[in-house]
């Protein structure tokens, strides 16, 4: 992340890095948009997730950058599970996007990601994904986030490829 960035406290981390290094600000989100119990994938990833994006944006900051992640399948018959965890604080401001690919291979995949946002009074988040899957991935995701009073979502997804997509809402 930009130094200027990092001075004003915004946070973008691995997950596996997030957690370790603010514990107490993802255990406080992690699971509140998206709960374990929500549907079959969310239970797996929740029980498996390895990686994904941490975001965190302080109070009345203003990023005025995106912020970007790209996720490969990079094997053979894998399973990928990210969780993206962002929280976007009081008047604060991000556009996050991230891309997701995998090559094609001679046997399925399993793209079963979590995205968990959370928007507080004011805030304003813009998320894009673009997702261009090879025909051997099933991408069954769960991706969600909570506005808050004043706060504003943008959503923008785009899907290409794969054997099966089914996004839970």
């Amino acid at each position: 992340i930009r130094e200027d960035l990092e001075e004003q406290g915004v946070i973008f981390l691995d997950t596996d890095t997030g957690l370790r290094e603010h514990e107490d600000l993802f255990r406080e989100y992690f699971g509140t948009v998206i709960p374990v119990g929500d549907n079959k994938f969310a239970a797996l990833n929740t029980a498996v997730w390895s990686g994904g994006s941490f975001i965190y944006v302080p109070k009345g900051v203003k990023v005025e950058i995106p912020l970007q992640a790209y996720f490969r399948i990079n094997t053979e018959n894998m399973g990928q599970f990210e969780r993206t965890l962002m929280i976007i604080d009081e008047d604060a401001y991000v556009h996050y996007v991230e891309g997701c690919t995998a090559p094609i291979y001679s046997t399925d995949s399993l793209h079963s990601a979590v995205v968990e946002i959370v928007v507080k009074r004011g805030g304003r988040c813009r998320y894009t994904t673009i997702q261009n899957w090879s025909t051997n991935v099933y991408n069954l995701v769960t991706k969600r986030a909570v506005a808050h009073e004043g706060a504003t979502m943008e959503w923008v997804d785009g899907n290409l490829g794969s054997k099966v997509t089914m996004k839970y809402p």
